[in-house]
């Protein structure tokens, strides 16, 4: 899955990268880490309005959610089922891609996680999404290419958007394959903990 990203380039170079304008008032904060579970509002483009770029929620609400709808099981969304799970198979139709620059993943060796920041050489890229009410959740596939040997439990992967071209089709509900020919930086070793 993917619950762990990062978005440290600037506005110009988001603007440039995607032809594309942030929306007036709309403020946009790089990070070097954006943690799903913190909800944060990250920049998007949907298929309404290609040419803006919009800040949304990480975590998607379907307009039948209580107050007290969980975003945690709503952070991503399985390619496989998408059209079947009541909170997202009325949004297909709403697509969106999320822009980031790279995101994080742990590997299990024994009972050691290693972290590793995987993307494309620190490019600007971005992952199939699906939006409403100013919410989104990023789309994942199986895990192929070295995401096999990193994310080495789940076996999944964020359905990663290189090209312009593969993000025209995304956006249009046409098919496109996921890229996965990502580069990786081993970062540390983290011990697991039971809480």
């Amino acid at each position: 899955m993917c619950y762990h990203t990062k978005q440290n380039k600037t506005i110009k170079e988001v603007e440039q990268k995607f032809k594309a304008k942030f929306v007036e008032g709309v403020v946009a904060k790089p990070s070097n880490h954006i943690n799903g579970f913190n909800y944060p509002k990250t920049p998007i483009i949907t298929n309404a309005d290609p040419s803006h770029i919009l800040i949304y929620n990480w975590g998607l609400v379907p307009d039948w959610a209580g107050v007290n709808w969980q975003k945690n099981y709503t952070l991503n969304a399985r390619m496989e089922t998408v059209n079947e799970k009541p909170a997202f198979k009325q949004y297909t139709e709403n697509r969106c891609i999320v822009i980031v620059n790279g995101f994080y993943e742990w590997q299990h060796r024994g009972k050691e996680k290693i972290k590793f920041e995987i993307g494309f050489n620190n490019q600007l890229f971005a992952f199939a999404g699906l939006y409403t009410n100013n919410t989104y959740t990023i789309i994942t596939t199986e895990a192929k290419g070295v995401m096999r040997e990193i994310h080495n439990t789940k076996l999944r992967m964020p359905f990663s958007l290189k090209t312009e071209s593969d993000m025209q089709r995304w956006l249009n509900n046409e098919e496109v394959a996921p890229q996965y020919n990502f580069t990786t930086t081993q970062l540390d070793f983290t011990q697991p903990t039971l809480f």
